[in-house]
């Protein structure tokens, strides 16, 4: 007998945790400032991103782009869902010079609808976040709901970890243990549980597969233009040649509103 899958919350409690402790805010940057990602996926965005436009950031985090962005003449709005990550947010674009940018703070398959000002004409989910929402139902939530705050013609791009590269890795315990939660109807394959992640226990993280991903799309009501394969470092394009859904670190995609 199947077990009956139950109505999962969007935000895990290990997610949870994380966005309101305030040491993972305060040391994000350092933490993450030889990461080649966060250089190139702005390099990415700006190619498909051709001239500047009302752009929503949704996981903000500490305002790297909306801070980039906003330089580059976007008119810029944050979400985020831990509080010291919109304060540092804030307070990075203040010392940029940036008055007109709005933050708000709300987790990414229940947004402040009514605090929004739509349309957009870009939208962005980066660093992985989109993996941090449990559950494939409220993932299609959260990709509709990005999709409908958008121009018609409006890009979203977000970025995701590959599943199919982490399953011949050290990695392969915390799949079984979502294999596992998802054979008793508690838990979705790509789950994956970090036994330690930066001083947390215990930590969720969703990884996708290519296949996946056109289909979290497709529900969400949004067009696929491109998966973009990521190399290894995270710092530039997965080169051609043969198993490149197993080879790329992570993927960046490219979808906008019909």
């Amino acid at each position: 007998m199947i077990p009956e899958r139950r109505k999962e919350a969007a935000v895990p409690p290990s997610i949870d945790r994380m966005v309101r402790c305030d040491r993972i805010a305060d040391t994000y940057d350092q933490t993450f400032a030889d990461y080649k990602l966060l250089q190139y996926d702005h390099q990415v965005l700006l190619k498909w991103f051709e001239k500047p436009g009302r752009l929503l950031d949704l996981g903000c985090g500490t305002g790297r782009t909306l801070v980039e962005f906003a330089k580059r003449g976007f008119e810029v709005t944050g979400v985020d869902l831990s509080p010291r990550m919109l304060q540092i947010s804030r307070a990075k674009l203040q010392a940029a010079g940036i008055s007109d940018a709005q933050l708000l703070e709300g987790n990414l398959a229940d947004l402040p609808l009514d605090k929004l000002q739509p349309p957009y004409d870009y939208a962005v989910c980066l660093g992985a976040t989109l993996g941090y929402v449990q559950g494939h139902a409220n993932r299609v939530r959260a990709v509709a709901q990005a999709g409908s705050l958008l121009a018609p013609g409006g890009q979203y791009a977000f970025h995701v970890q590959n599943l199919l590269y982490n399953l011949p890795t050290l990695h392969i315990p915390f799949i079984l243990t979502g294999l596992l939660k998802a054979a008793v109807g508690r838990g979705e394959f790509g789950d994956q549980i970090f036994w330690r992640y930066r001083g947390l226990r215990w930590v969720y993280m969703h990884a996708f597969t290519p296949r996946e991903l056109a289909r979290l799309v497709r529900e969400a009501g949004l067009e696929l233009i491109e998966i973009h394969h990521l190399n290894k470092p995270c710092g530039g394009p997965l080169e051609g040649g043969c198993c490149r859904a197993w080879r790329s670190h992570g993927f960046i995609v490219r979808c906008r509103r019909p």
